[in-house]
Parts: structure tokens; C-alpha cells; sequence
């Protein structure tokens, strides 16, 4: 199997292993990106030359060639798990993860993810992403619920990751804040990179990573003691790791039950984090001038806060 992927502006003179890491695959590690590098699996198209280098300088334009080959037989246990199916094919599916279930395994979370019961229910999924995530095409945090595209071959696996890349999936979160935004509506455009102390946390930092979240405001309520709370409708031009939970954190409104980025969070642990990626909407990867949509209903949780909440 192959991936193509092309230099954008962003990564003009950026690392290659980086570049690859961010764009050859929505969910790729670091680790297995340098694996691909070191065994002489990248080429520069442009060029016409195998690259060896994981700190070789990527430029605008050029174009980048991965050969994947087949992974061998996983090592992780199959776990049975409840795991809906929302739209199925053949090459790719869309399923409705639930909150509190990682997507997959990682320093120091042992707990079953996603990733396991997957082996459980479906035969054939992907390899592309390494052993530790097969199928794993885009992420959701452990604590966020919703709709999540899994590939179940390589071919699926590299054109959805390059609908991702070049921005054609259509994300939809929806989420409770506290308070609410001075503007009802409006984009935020802040980088993102890790926290320089707390290493768990994503923070807005000037040599982070280009964000943009746009919110629009659906409903607010005051409750009994004056306190407010916001239903936000949120889409991403991006992906970063906790993006609209910084994001909304940053102009303060933190996502209602956020444990890492609401100091009030332990007041809502009833409800887990009130965030919710509600529909995506996408080009299909193989058939020209058909989409795909597919939509949750929101979580009973989300109604009970609703209802609950303007007695807080």
C-alpha cells in the first residue's frame, strides 16, 4: 500500500518525520514514522530519492510517497465491548464511541480501549496506524463521546487520512460551557502545543501548532444563582490533541466536567465531560459526487444536564 502526501505551507522546512507524522495519518506515532523512514519506506517523489533522515527538511510542494507493508499479526487482546456501528462498507465503517474508552493504549493507561474491542467484533481492519492502533484513522480523548471513522483495510486507511489532511471532513461538536462567549458567535485561532509543566495539558503557546475552532452559540441559561451555562455548536478546521477543550478554556468558557482545564469540573462529575462530536460529514473516499453523513442523537446525559442545570 501507498500514501502520497504533499507539503503545505505549514510544514515548509519541517522535519520530515514530523511532517509524515501529522499528515500521513490522523493517529500515526512518532515511533512508527521513524520505523517507516529508517527502513527506507519514504521517498521524495519530487526528487525521485529515498530519504533516510527523520530530521531531513520537507519544502513546499514537494510530494512524499510512504510503501507500507502488511503489518504482522497483533499482539493485543480482543476484548468483547459495546461498539454500535453507525454506517458500514466494506473498506471503512463509522461507529459511535463511547465516553471514558480510549481510543487506544498509551503511557501509562492499561485500561481496554477501543482498539481491543475492536478485535473483538470486526475481522479485518487496518494497519497502517502500527500495531497498537489498527483501524484508528482519526481520534476522540478518552473522555469524549461520538462518531468516529474506522478503516478495516490499508487502501481506506490512506484516502480517508487524506480527506482529513486536506480538510474535507466536516466535524460537528457540540458542547455545555460555563459562562459564555462576549461574541455569540465567532473563530478562534490560537495555536496549540504542550504545556511546558503539566505534560498531560495542551495550552495555547505562540510556537504551538495552528487551532481553529468556530463556535456559534445555541442556547444560554441562567440558573437560580446566577451562574451561566452555554450549549455551543463547534467545528474544526483542525485536529489538535484537546483543541476545543484549550480553546474554550482560553476565552473563558471551559467545557462543563473537564478535569484537566475546569477547576470546577469535580462539581459536574455526574454528567463526564460535556462534550460531544455529534456528526461528521465527508466525501466517500472511492465514489465521486457521494457523501456521507452520519448523525448522533445527543446522550442522555446532555438532556439531564439540560435539564438539571439551571438549579446550579
Amino acid at each position: 500500500m501507498q500514501i502520497f502526501v504533499t507539503v503545505s505551507e505549514d510544514y515548509d522546512q519541517s522535519r520530515l518525520d514530523v511532517f509524515l507524522k501529522d499528515n500521513a495519518g490522523d493517529d500515526l506515532s512518532r515511533s512508527t514514522v521513524q520505523k517507516w523512514i529508517d527502513s527506507g519506506f519514504v521517498t521524495n517523489k519530487t526528487k525521485d530519492q529515498v530519504v533516510h533522515k527523520n530530521g531531513y527538511k520537507v519544502t513546499l510542494g514537494e510530494e512524499y510517497v510512504v510503501d507500507v507493508i502488511a503489518r504482522p499479526p497483533s499482539r493485543l487482546e480482543p476484548i468483547p465491548m459495546d461498539i454500535p456501528v453507525l454506517y458500514d462498507e466494506e473498506e471503512f465503517m463509522v461507529i459511535h464511541k463511547k465516553a471514558g474508552i480510549a481510543c487506544h493504549s498509551g503511557p501509562g493507561d492499561d485500561s481496554p480501549s477501543l482498539v481491543n474491542g475492536l478485535l473483538h467484533q470486526f475481522k479485518n481492519l487496518s494497519g497502517t496506524g502500527g500495531e497498537r492502533r489498527p483501524g484508528i484513522v482519526h481520534r476522540l480523548d478518552k473522555p469524549t463521546e461520538g462518531v468516529l471513522i474506522i478503516a478495516k483495510t490499508d487502501r481506506a486507511h490512506a484516502a480517508l487520512s487524506k480527506l482529513f489532511q486536506d480538510r474535507l471532513v466536516d466535524k460537528t461538536y457540540y458542547a455545555w460551557v460555563l459562562q459564555a462567549p462576549v461574541e455569540a458567535e465567532g473563530t478562534i485561532n490560537l495555536p496549540i502545543g504542550r504545556h511546558p509543566v503539566e505534560r498531560v495539558k495542551m495550552c495555547v503557546r505562540e510556537d504551538g501548532r495552528m487551532a481553529i475552532t468556530h463556535y456559534k452559540t445555541e442556547k444560554i441559561v441562567q440558573t437560580q444563582t446566577g451562574r451561566k451555562f452555554s450549549l455551543m455548536k463547534l467545528g474544526l478546521e483542525t485536529g489538535r490533541t484537546h483543541q476545543i477543550r484549550v480553546h474554550m478554556a482560553k476565552i473563558g468558557c471551559p467545557v462543563v466536567g473537564d478535569s484537566l482545564y475546569s477547576r470546577s469540573a469535580k462539581d459536574y462529575t455526574q454528567y463526564g465531560l460535556l462534550l460531544f462530536a455529534k456528526k461528521l460529514d465527508f466525501p466517500h473516499p472511492f465514489v465521486p459526487d457521494k457523501r456521507i453523513v452520519v448523525e448522533l442523537e445527543f446522550p442522555e446525559r446532555f438532556n439531564i444536564f439540560e435539564r438539571k442545570c439551571p438549579s446550579y
